[in-house]
């Protein structure tokens, strides 16, 4: 069972009613995660609850947070069992009507929750709430007199270019994750957009805010990694089978030809793999939509292939046209 070191209720912590639970999934990031906390207390807007989830890191995490955040941050220990697991964690112990996810070596700008509490309070059946952000620090010390977002109405045809979402510049209505799966464990990589694909399928309106509001850190060199992992472990190498009943049920032709233009631009990587090509092969025989151009590529014999992934030259001119076709045509 996790250990929960409880916050002081909301009318000891703040004025008004609260509207965000703010997840923070924290394993083994010491150094950047002060940086995180604070960024959070400087908000603008601060009717919000701290769910830090500490997924056994045994670290001097819990030392940190008696000493200079005391009762503003929930804390909850558990053995490790990776960030979905730990995300899941802090969402079954949220209490607010909406979630806000933040990685514990990103950081906001004090605006962030003020522009997207204004989004929320000004329009009806806000489901997603998305935030432009940057790998620039600098971007924080920036003063916005306005909000810039959009509504986005046909999220699906967007995605095809680009998802929007990062997992530390988002935040769903709670209610989602009441009544559908919450991040699937068995997923290294893509977890996270799955949940936010499900999100907008699930039905409510999608904002995206195109002030700068959020840092995403690439400074922890731990968190990358060259292998590019088994391919039933992505979305993209379940992702025919996993939405099938969704793509049923919800019957909308934008969501089920984003799935397939989705599987043509990220299976290669597994398709030119020796160990993977195999199911990465029978997934993309599952693709609903055949778009010539696209699958032109998966036509390539498997070592030509595989010298194309290996090159970084090559790698990114097959990028390139996978994108201009998929921009441009399809």
């Amino acid at each position: 069972m996790p250990q929960v070191f409880p916050q002081k209720s909301s009318e000891q912590m703040f004025n008004g009613n609260k509207m965000f639970s703010i997840i923070i999934p924290y394993y083994k990031k010491r150094e950047y995660i002060e940086r995180c906390l604070d960024s959070v207390l400087a908000q603008t807007f601060n009717d919000y609850e701290i769910i830090l989830v500490d997924d056994g890191s045994q670290d001097d995490i819990t030392k940190l947070i008696h000493n200079k955040y005391q009762d503003k941050v929930k804390l909850i220990i558990q053995k490790n069992q990776g960030v979905s697991v730990a995300r899941n964690t802090g969402i079954a112990n949220a209490t607010q009507p909406y979630i806000a996810f933040l990685d514990a070596d990103d950081c906001w700008h004090s605006q962030y929750l003020e522009f997207a509490s204004k989004i929320i309070n000004n329009n009806t059946d806000v489901k997603i709430v998305g935030s432009h952000y940057s790998r620039d620090k600098k971007i924080l010390e920036n003063s916005y007199d306005e909000i810039k977002n959009k509504k986005i109405d046909h999220y699906f045809r967007v995605a095809v270019q680009n998802t929007l979402f990062l997992t530390s510049a988002t935040i769903v209505k709670r209610s989602f994750f009441d009544d559908n799966s919450r991040f699937n464990p068995n997923l290294k990589r893509g977890e996270d957009i799955d949940v936010w694909l499900r999100t907008v399928a699930s039905g409510g309106n999608v904002f995206y805010v195109e002030n700068t509001l959020v840092y995403y850190s690439d400074e922890d060199v731990h968190q990358a990694t060259a292998s590019i992992g088994n391919v039933e472990n992505t979305l993209v190498g379940v992702i025919n089978e996993y939405y099938k009943p969704l793509i049923e049920k919800i019957n909308n032709p934008d969501f089920s030809t984003f799935v397939s233009k989705y599987v043509y631009f990220n299976l290669y990587p597994y398709y030119f793999s020796t160990t993977n090509h195999n199911k990465a092969k029978r997934n993309l025989k599952q693709n609903k939509y055949y778009y010539f151009f696209l699958h032109l590529p998966y036509y390539l014999p498997l070592s030509v292939g595989q010298k194309i992934v290996s090159n970084k030259k090559l790698n990114r001119y097959l990028r390139m046209y996978l994108k201009f076709f998929l921009r441009k045509v399809y």
